[in-house]
């Protein structure tokens, strides 16, 4: 194969997938992206529950997971996903319960975490 005609292939190829990402990002996004978030999302947050198990149950419990499920759908709505920033959170949120009970306090420090980190993506976003 000549020099030419390689280099134009290899242009060519490359202008190809260049254009087929970003159709595939930018204007797919709900048969693209969206899955691809919500499985990461989903793929993180799954074994809560059963992480979980050891704390007690109570009413402070329930609050915690809604909080936890008010992150996670918050968190879909953004262009970019840190799935470290996600385990962040949730090992923060473990740290909070290592005494297997939900105190109002643990919970009130974690619904300021979780809007702190929610705030931080937003000023990311603007």
């Amino acid at each position: 194969m000549k020099t030419g005609c390689l280099i134009k292939a290899l242009i060519g190829s490359t202008i190809f997938f260049a254009v087929v990402f970003y159709i595939a990002t930018n204007k797919l996004d709900d048969y693209v992206v969206n899955p691809i978030k919500n499985f990461s999302v989903k793929y993180v947050t799954k074994d809560l529950k059963e992480k979980f198990h050891y704390v007690k149950e109570t009413p402070e419990k329930d609050s915690l997971f809604s909080q936890i499920n008010y992150y996670t759908n918050n968190i879909k709505k953004f262009n970019t996903i840190h799935l470290e920033e996600i385990g962040d959170v949730i090992d923060s949120i473990d740290f909070f319960l290592e005494d297997s009970i939900v105190t109002t306090k643990d919970l009130e420090n974690i619904n300021a975490m979780i809007e702190a980190k929610l705030k931080n993506e937003r000023s990311k976003k603007n």
